[in-house]
């Protein structure tokens, strides 16, 4: 997790004070009334094809029959670790109360008002909102939810923002059936969150008591709260506490930053990090009416920018630690970026996004789609030729990215310096993933399906979790550890024209056994060349066992005399060799069992194991990475 800044820049707090936050709270019922027929507006001129799409997605909700949420499938991630089987049916009740609400919403006949009631009333009937995973911290621990102790998680927050949002945009509708339902939504939507959220400091994402760690939930449920703060309450003090203690709260989210907006969680995550820090920001803008603007936070810019740089190709990112190797992120949430900070290239690169799925909009949430809704025109209209950096470097976390930008095939490398204590952290510091133009090469596995194990003590019993899986020295036989304490050293990074060198010594990664002095690796990008070179530079203490590399591919490697290479289905090769006759090579097979990992990369990844044939504690080795 992110370590906050002790001496915090108060960014929020610093524009969310005085006579500003007073005019905001009192005009909170005009723009309440601005918001709802902005958004039924909006919906109106959605194109004929989403529109249909729409229709159809509701018409199959309508006649859905509803789960069960069963006490002992919720019980089963204590007894067994599963999360998904609960997860799926609640999930499913989420899904199919936004598509009959998003229906309603554009058609407006009444139609899919039954059905949404029942959903509606199933979900306030819950039991809790929080899911088996995390209900772990609540006072009595594990197991079935504690009725008399309240607790906001990420799914809490996020069903409470689509409620509010309900109310708002069908509460007159619902009203025509019974006055009860929108009473029993305020009520629960001010006992499950709203009253827990201003009477409770201990809700370890909230920041706010000493040594406390911050990361993606943070933000992502300081962002749902607030939405339905705003939404619905019409109490002006209590509406003004919430919105001060949010301020303080979210502060300790940006402070954790680096001014360089590196997003250490990685690119998936940053769509609830980042991503929810720009509809944070947006919101708090709208309802102050301009007299709030976040245009001079440069560092804010930066989380948002975050995001494009990591991207590879189509939808392909940068998935290093838990982050998705294949993801499309929600484009209005990089717009958002593009709104606040008047930003033509991050509004292309989100524009672009929208053509990597048909139709575009989501639907899963009432939130996202009236996050997509509000901007349509304009998204789907903007110019998409936007443009990523050749290299680029967040010194915060050592994570360097180069592209070749060769007409013979775009080498892509990216690599990591951090340390092995960060958010969803993989043991991976100084390892680098390739890609020839949208193909993988060298590889970094990522997460498989969520389990107990995955967040628990046993994590790196993971084998996807081990520096061993990634493209890394195993030095004297030994393994990465995990913790902060394990880190990169003299990290450094420049370019000239069509070169990039990347420097990392990953010595400290690795613990005392590994009896290794000084281990650097130095990458250097000829892109006129599309070519790599690589330096293994390393001193030992002592030598126990033989040094070697592990390169980690969905290609099975092939052996040639001075190393290997991998051949992409379109006939392209690359070739990794090394210096004759100081290295020998094993290949080792991997089946994938998970199907997380399985739908990336398909059932079977390699990895190639080169070992260093000399004995020596100083030594040196080369290899070149060329496209071909």
């Amino acid at each position: 997790m992110l370590q906050i800044n002790a001496l915090g820049q108060h960014t929020l707090e610093r524009h969310l004070s005085g006579e500003v936050l007073t005019n905001t709270v009192n005009r909170i019922d005009d723009w309440r009334l601005e918001k709802k027929n902005e958004w039924n507006k909006a919906i109106q001129a959605l194109s004929i094809l989403e529109k249909s799409h729409i229709m159809k997605v509701a018409e199959d909700a309508n006649s859905f029959t509803w789960p069960s949420l069963l006490a002992t499938k919720y019980l089963e991630y204590k007894t067994d670790g599963n999360r998904t089987r609960y997860e799926d049916d609640i999930n499913t009740r989420r899904s199919i109360v936004s598509h009959l609400v998003i229906g309603e919403l554009v058609e407006g006949k009444g139609r899919f008002i039954p059905q949404i009631i029942n959903g509606l009333w199933l979900m306030m009937e819950e039991s809790t909102w929080v899911s088996p995973a995390h209900i772990v911290v609540q006072k009595s621990g594990i197991g079935l939810p504690d009725p008399l102790d309240d607790y906001i998680d990420l799914g809490a927050g996020r069903v409470a923002a689509d409620l509010a949002t309900v109310y708002l945009l069908l509460g007159d509708e619902l009203n025509q059936i019974s006055p009860m339902i929108t009473k029993k939504l305020k009520d629960v939507l001010q006992s499950r969150i709203l009253n827990p959220y201003l009477a409770r400091d201990d809700f370890w994402w909230m920041a706010l008591q000493s040594n406390n760690m911050v990361n993606n939930w943070n933000i992502w449920i300081n962002t749902n709260v607030l939405k339905v703060a705003l939404l619905v309450e019409e109490d002006a003090s209590r509406l003004k506490m919430i919105i001060q203690k949010l301020a303080h709260s979210a502060d300790k989210f940006i402070d954790s930053y680096a001014e360089d907006g590196a997003c250490e969680e990685g690119p998936s995550y940053w769509l609830h990090a980042g991503g929810e820090l720009g509809q944070m920001l947006l919101w708090l803008e709208d309802v102050s009416d301009g007299e709030v603007t976040f245009k001079e936070e440069h560092k804010l810019f930066n989380i948002g920018n975050y995001i494009l740089n990591s991207h590879i190709y189509r939808n392909r990112y940068i998935n290093f630690a838990d982050a998705e190797a294949i993801q499309v992120p929600y484009p209005a949430k990089i717009w958002a970026y593009g709104t606040l900070y008047n930003d033509d290239n991050l509004k292309a690169y989100a524009s672009y996004l929208t053509t990597l799925k048909s139709p575009s909009m989501s639907l899963g949430t009432v939130q996202d789609f009236l996050m997509h809704a509000s901007i349509y025109n304009e998204l789907s209209n903007h110019r998409k030729d936007f443009i990523a950096p050749q290299f680029h470097f967040y010194e915060s976390l050592g994570q360097a990215t180069m592209r070749s930008l060769n007409k013979k095939g775009n080498l892509f490398l990216a690599t990591i310096g951090s340390n092995n204590g960060v958010s969803h952290n993989h043991n991976d510091v100084g390892s680098y993933m390739l890609y020839l133009d949208s193909t993988p090469v060298l590889i970094d596995v990522g997460v498989g399906t969520y389990t107990k194990e995955t967040f628990s003590r046993n994590r790196y019993t993971l084998w996807n979790m081990q520096s061993q899986w990634h493209n890394l020295p195993i030095i004297n036989g030994i393994q990465q550890k995990d913790g902060r304490s394990y880190h990169a050293e003299d990290v450094e990074y420049i370019t000239n024209n069509e070169t990039a060198q990347y420097r990392v010594n990953v010595a400290k990664a690795y613990p005392k056994e590994a009896a290794v002095q000084s281990w650097m690796r130095t990458i250097k990008m000829h892109a006129g060349n599309n070519e790599i070179r690589v330096e293994e530079q390393y001193q030992l203490e002592e030598f126990k066992k033989p040094q070697s590399i592990s390169f980690i591919s969905k290609i099975k490697p092939q052996l040639v005399k001075d190393g290997f290479f991998l051949q992409l289905d379109n006939g392209k090769k690359v070739f990794i060799n090394f210096e004759r006759e100081t290295v020998t090579f094993s290949l080792e097979n991997k089946e994938i069992e998970d199907p997380r990992l399985i739908k990336v990369w398909g059932g079977m990844l390699y990895k190639m194991n080169v070992l260093i044939k000399s004995m020596e504690l100083r030594n040196q080795v080369i290899y070149k990475i060329i496209a071909n």
